[in-house]
């Protein structure tokens, strides 16, 4: 095994524009979708493992898109190959010292590492990571629309058997409180409810609709107010009996680090999409653990590779107390083998080796595809 692991080495990366249509229009405060336009990362090595990974760049959050995420592979490419690609820590290093920035391209090539290095170990992910099975729970969201299809909504996500439901607010005070009046009428006080408003509030705003909402079961709201406003959020945390949870605000571990210190948010999110893959997310998760911050594990719009390799590292750390891993309930196609099993909103993780998702070839020949090294 040592001989087989010190002559590993990346020898291709190929780069896929992976777009899956939506079932209808998903709608947040800061920009809304049609089509999950995601990126595909596939490594392949000399002893013929291969590792794959996704991310979504959503350009409004994490100031990405398909053609920037493309252009950081072509960068990567050439330095990647030849490396061996269990040195997990070495290659983000040297990514991060290349690129600064570019996290959503990142997390993909980050998985696809961690994949390969669980398949040579011939174990899951979890176990690779150190963590073990436990009651994985996630919640339903439901995007910005009109408060009667709202209730709706949340009446058929509850007859699924989701006992947790995500609501998006942000643009219309008015309208965020119809909404939920409409989804805590139709789904009652059993189901839990989160509300994200994705930086649309200023702090007085904030304080005022919280206030307004504490009648309903809300559990938290993310990312009440914008991401430079750090002052703010925690002006908003110490005058709401609502708890909130920083999200847009949280990146990198020197962002969590600096989360604590100021004492700003007593929740966070964790997405591999800001955090640029597995190993910063650790180093979060770590962080947090020794703050005593609870956090949740959350998704941008992945498909059930992505989600997968997410529910994994939420097994790593029972800091990560909490789910948001429905995304692809929201797509018309799921264009994935294997992965992650969900009855209601409860989430099953595979025991095959590595992340044990993997696209389908026949919806993989239809994306467009460049080889970066």
């Amino acid at each position: 095994m040592n001989r087989i692991l010190s002559k590993l080495e990346i020898t291709g990366i190929k780069f896929y524009r992976f777009n899956i249509p939506l079932r209808e229009e998903f709608k947040l405060a800061m920009m809304s979708l049609n089509t999950a336009n995601n990126v595909l990362v596939k490594i392949e090595t000399n002893q013929g493992i291969e590792g794959w990974g996704e991310g979504a760049p959503f350009h409004a959050l994490v100031g990405e898109t398909q053609d920037i995420a493309n252009a950081a592979a072509r960068e990567f490419g050439p330095l990647l190959r030849g490396r061996n690609p269990m040195e997990i820590g070495s290659i983000i290093r040297l990514m991060d010292s290349h690129l600064p920035h570019n996290t959503t391209l990142k997390s993909a090539i980050d998985m696809a590492l961690f994949d390969i290095a669980a398949k040579v170990a011939d174990v899951p992910l979890y176990l690779l990571l150190g963590g073990e099975k436990r009651k994985l729970e996630t919640d339903m969201t439901i995007g910005i629309c009109d408060p009667k299809e709202a209730g709706d909504k949340a009446r058929a996500i509850k007859s699924q058997g989701f006992n947790i439901i995500k609501i998006k607010l942000g643009l219309n005070d008015r309208d965020d409180l119809a909404r939920l009046i409409h989804i805590s009428e139709a789904v009652g006080p059993e189901v839990k409810l989160r509300i994200d408003a994705n930086q649309g509030w200023d702090r007085m705003q904030a304080i005022r609709n919280l206030s307004t909402y504490s009648e309903f079961n809300i559990e938290f709201c993310e990312q009440p107010c914008r991401v430079n406003d750090v002052n703010g959020m925690r002006f908003v945390s110490d005058h709401t009996r609502i708890p909130i949870m920083a999200d847009e605000s949280l990146f990198s571990p020197t962002n969590a680090l600096d989360l604590i210190a100021g004492n700003v948010a007593p929740y966070f999110n964790i997405k591999f999409s800001k955090s640029g893959g597995i190993y910063n997310a650790i180093k979060i998760a770590n962080i947090a653990e020794a703050g005593a911050i609870p956090c949740m594990v959350g998704c941008m719009s992945e498909t059930r590779l992505g989600l997968t390799a997410a529910a994994h590292f939420a097994l790593s750390n029972p800091i990560v107390r909490f789910l948001d891993l429905d995304s692809h309930l929201e797509h018309s196609v799921d264009p994935i083998m294997g992965g992650i099993k969900m009855t209601g909103g409860l989430i099953e993780v595979t025991d095959e080796p590595g992340i044990g998702a993997s696209p389908d070839e026949n919806f993989l020949m239809s994306s467009e595809v460049e080889v970066v090294c």
